[in-house]
């Protein structure tokens, strides 16, 4: 199914209580949830509101936008309890059913089937902020202010928990670029740096492509990766020592685009941890 963009909804801020001995942990969990809209959401046969509690003293209906709110809260609050790393919950809106998981890829068929909105968390400690365009969402931390060479940018995000900004579409493209502002060049985590032609995704340490007997790497990232690069000869590992990869202003095409680049150079970078929707 088609989502919808997503939005920002609310902080949730959780505090950890300590096992038997009553001990409060002083740490505070910060994390921003984001919803999917689900135009297919199905009611389902569950009497009342499990998330919110009545009174008989009320004298008020609470209006449906502060209900909602305060069902997302819990929701949020009951998988921060039940999952401390807690990246996703799924909410129906109509009957107020809250199903948490520790990944979202567990609540994909229950979203497909229509039984609420899918909330994806970004851990906003670090400096990450979600970052959504088009069909593309991402939670990153854009380093405008620093430069490092390709190396030390990858250790960097690997501090702060992530990993190089993989950019393996159009609208992924976008965002970055968006993130980071201006036409300032800056890397991305895509190399060669194992073996020449053969490039590699930080994320994950999956083959983006590489070249063989008939195809140069460029010609095999023109047809896995159509689009993204710079010029149609790009990559080109110009001077023979272009192992890394940039994102920066084309000349050619007049806007962002991906380029191999000499990684001793020192460039700004977007760290990116992990938001999966389908």
């Amino acid at each position: 199914m088609q989502l919808e963009a997503m939005t920002v909804i609310f902080w949730a801020v959780f505090l950890l209580v300590a096992g038997q001995s009553g001990k409060v942990d002083a740490t505070i969990r910060t994390r921003a949830f984001y919803r999917n809209s689900n135009p297919d959401q199905v009611a389902e046969d569950i009497v009342g509101d499990p998330l919110i509690p009545t009174s008989s003293s009320s004298t008020s209906s609470p209006s449906p936008s502060s209900r909602s709110t305060s069902r997302s809260i819990r929701c949020a609050m009951e998988c921060l309890e039940a999952f401390p790393n807690c990246t996703s919950f799924l909410l129906n809106s109509t009957t107020g059913q809250c199903i948490q998981a520790s990944s979202p890829q567990p609540l994909v068929p229950e979203l497909k089937a229509g039984h609420g909105d899918l909330y994806v968390s970004c851990d906003t400690q670090n400096g990450y902020q979600m970052y959504t365009f088009g069909s593309a969402a991402a939670c990153l931390a854009a380093m405008e202010t620093t430069r490092e060479n390709y190396t030390d940018a990858s250790w960097r995000c690997e501090e702060l928990g992530g990993y190089l900004a993989s950019v393996r579409s159009w609208d992924k493209l976008q965002l970055l670029s968006a993130a980071m502002g201006g036409n300032h060049s800056f890397w991305v985590g895509l190399d060669d740096m194992d073996e020449e032609g053969t490039f590699v995704w930080k994320e994950d340490g999956q083959v983006a492509f590489k070249a063989n007997a008939t195809s140069t790497a460029a010609d095999m990232a023109d047809v896995l990766m159509g689009g993204l690069w710079d010029h149609p000869r790009e990559p080109n590992n110009f001077g023979g020592n272009e192992d890394c990869t940039q994102i920066k202003y084309s000349e050619y095409f007049k806007e962002m685009r991906l380029n191999d680049y000499k990684c001793f150079n020192k460039n700004k970078f977007v760290c990116e941890m992990p938001v999966q929707l389908v």
